[in-house]
C-alpha cells in the first residue's frame, strides 16, 4: 500500500505492524546487525521472500530497542486470565471484600449467555496490585434463574427453553458491554463460576427479569445475598404472577 507520510513509496502494513510493537513476527530470526536498522529501514516491499522476512527481523528489533507497544515495560496489551485457570474464583471474592471501595469490583460485561449467566471482565483498577485486574469470569446473577438459550452447533442442537431468547435480549440492551458495579457473594459447587448482583444505574437487573416473567427466584443462589436484597425480588416475582 502507499506510505501515508509519502505517496511516491509503498507501505507494508505487516512491517509497519511489527515496527511500532503492535505484533511480533510468526518467525524469530538470527540476530541481525545493528547496521541494518540505521538509516532508511526495509520496508518489506522487495522482490523476495528473503527480503521480506529480513524486513520483518529488523522492525522487530527496532521495536524492542524502542519499548515500544507490546515491548514496553507497561504493555498496553491486557493479559486476560480466566476463573479456575489461572486464579481461583473464591480469591477474587475474597479480595474484592478486602480491597474494593463498597465491596464491589467494576467489571464490564462482554457476553450474555443467557438472561441470568454473564461473561466479566475485571476493570477495577483497585485490583491491579492483587494481579486479579483484567480476570474474566462466569457470573450467575444472585436470585434469579433465567430459561436456558438452546446450542444448535450441537448434535443433535439443543433448543432454548421458553422466553429464553426473550430474558436474553432483555438483558442484553441492558448490561451487554457495560463497566458496571458487581457485588460478589460466592462460587458455584464446581468453585469456578462467581454469583453475585449487577448494579445498574436504573435498578435492580434481577427484579426486572423478575418483575417481566423472564426469570424465578433460584433457591441456592438467594440464600448467598444479603437479607435485605431479598425481599425485593419476593415481591417482583410476586406481582408477575399477578400480572401474568
Amino acid at each position: 500500500m502507499v506510505d501515508p507520510t509519502d505517496e511516491t513509496k509503498q507501505w507494508n502494513l505487516s512491517v509497519e505492524s511489527v515496527r511500532r510493537g503492535f505484533c511480533t513476527p510468526k518467525v524469530l530470526g538470527g540476530d541481525i546487525p545493528d547496521t541494518e536498522t540505521n538509516g532508511d529501514a526495509p520496508n518489506g516491499t522487495g522482490d523476495t521472500v528473503e527480503d521480506y522476512e529480513k524486513a520483518l527481523q529488523i522492525a522487530y528489533k527496532e521495536a524492542q530497542n524502542g519499548r515500544l507497544g507490546i515491548h514496553s515495560a507497561k504493555p498496553l496489551v491486557r493479559k486476560l486470565m480466566n476463573a479456575g485457570d489461572e486464579f481461583e474464583a473464591m480469591t477474587l471474592v475474597d479480595k474484592v471484600k478486602r480491597i474494593c471501595t463498597n465491596g464491589s469490583v467494576s467489571c464490564v460485561i462482554e457476553y450474555i449467555f443467557d438472561g441470568s449467566r454473564f461473561r466479566c471482565i475485571v476493570t477495577d483498577p483497585e485490583l491491579e496490585t492483587a494481579g486479579l485486574l483484567y480476570g474474566s469470569f462466569t457470573l450467575i446473577l444472585a436470585g434469579v434463574a433465567c430459561p436456558r438459550v438452546g446450542n444448535p452447533r450441537l448434535n443433535p442442537p439443543t433448543p432454548s427453553e421458553p422466553f429464553a431468547d426473550a430474558a436474553r435480549e432483555f438483558t442484553e440492551l441492558r448490561l451487554l458491554q457495560r463497566e458496571l458495579q458487581v457485588t460478589l457473594n460466592g462460587t458455584d459447587k464446581s468453585g469456578v463460576c462467581l454469583v453475585g448482583t449487577v448494579h445498574h444505574p436504573r435498578g435492580n437487573i434481577g427484579a426486572e427479569l423478575l418483575k417481566n416473567g423472564l426469570g424465578r427466584i433460584s433457591d441456592w443462589t438467594i440464600r448467598m445475598m444479603a437479607p435485605g436484597d431479598v425481599p425485593p425480588l419476593r415481591i417482583a416475582e410476586n406481582a408477575a404472577k399477578v400480572s401474568f
